[in-house]
C-alpha cells in the first residue's frame, strides 16, 4: 500500500482544497465559530496562522468598515493569500509574516483568532508570552482547535498554558463545534 505524500504547511494550493471546502461548515461549525466571535462592523482582527485565508475572507465581508490582518509564518501562504484577497477584491485585509514563536501582532486589535493553529506552535510558552505583551486588556483572544482523539494539546493543557501566561479565560466553548473548542481569553485589565 503506498501511503499519500503528507502535506506540507508550505503547499498553499494543495491545503486549499481541505481548508476551503465545501465541507468545512459540516466538520467545523464555522458559522457557530463566527456568532461566538460577535464581531462588529467596524473591529480590527488579526487571523494567526491564517493558511489560505479562510477565516480571513469570511472576516473581511463581516468588517467593511474594519480591518482584517492576515499573518502566517509560511511565505508560500502569504503569497497565496494576496493573491486571493486581490482577486476578490479585499481592501480591508493586509497580509503579514508572523513567526514560529512570535504572532508579530499590530496594535490596535480588537480579536486575536487562531483556528487549527495552537496545536502546531512548538514553543508555546514563548509564544503565548510575546502574545500577552502585544495585546490590550481590550483585546479578545480565541483559539478554536481539536478536542477529543484529535487533539495534540488537549482543551485543559490549553487553559493551563494562556493561564500560566498571565491570561485570564472568559469561555470555554465544548459542545458548540463537532470536535472543536472554543477558548476564549484576555489579558487581565491590571496587568
Amino acid at each position: 500500500m503506498v501511503q499519500p505524500k503528507p502535506i506540507s504547511f508550505s503547499e498553499a494550493e494543495r491545503l486549499s482544497l481541505i481548508f476551503d471546502s465545501e465541507t468545512r461548515e459540516e466538520w467545523q461549525r464555522t458559522s457557530h465559530i463566527m456568532k461566538t466571535l460577535d464581531l462588529k462592523p467596524d473591529m480590527v482582527i488579526a487571523d494567526v496562522g491564517a493558511g489560505t485565508g479562510y477565516f480571513s475572507s469570511q472576516f473581511s465581508d463581516l468588517l467593511p468598515e474594519g480591518k482584517v490582518y492576515a499573518l502566517d509564518t509560511e511565505a508560500n501562504m502569504i503569497s497565496y493569500m494576496n493573491n486571493r484577497f486581490a482577486e476578490e477584491k479585499r481592501t480591508n485585509v493586509e497580509t503579514r509574516q508572523s513567526e514560529f514563536t512570535n504572532p508579530c501582532l499590530p496594535e490596535g486589535l480588537d480579536v486575536v483568532f487562531l483556528a487549527n493553529v495552537y496545536r502546531f506552535i512548538k514553543e508555546r510558552d514563548v509564544f503565548l508570552g510575546h502574545m500577552f505583551d502585544q495585546v490590550s486588556h481590550a483585546t479578545q483572544v480565541v483559539f478554536v482547535d481539536f478536542r477529543g482523539s484529535n487533539a495534540r494539546v488537549t482543551p485543559q493543557q490549553a487553559v493551563n498554558e494562556v493561564t500560566a501566561a498571565g491570561f485570564e479565560v472568559e469561555d470555554m466553548d465544548m459542545t458548540g463545534c463537532p470536535d472543536h473548542y472554543i477558548l476564549r481569553f484576555c489579558k487581565p485589565q491590571a496587568v
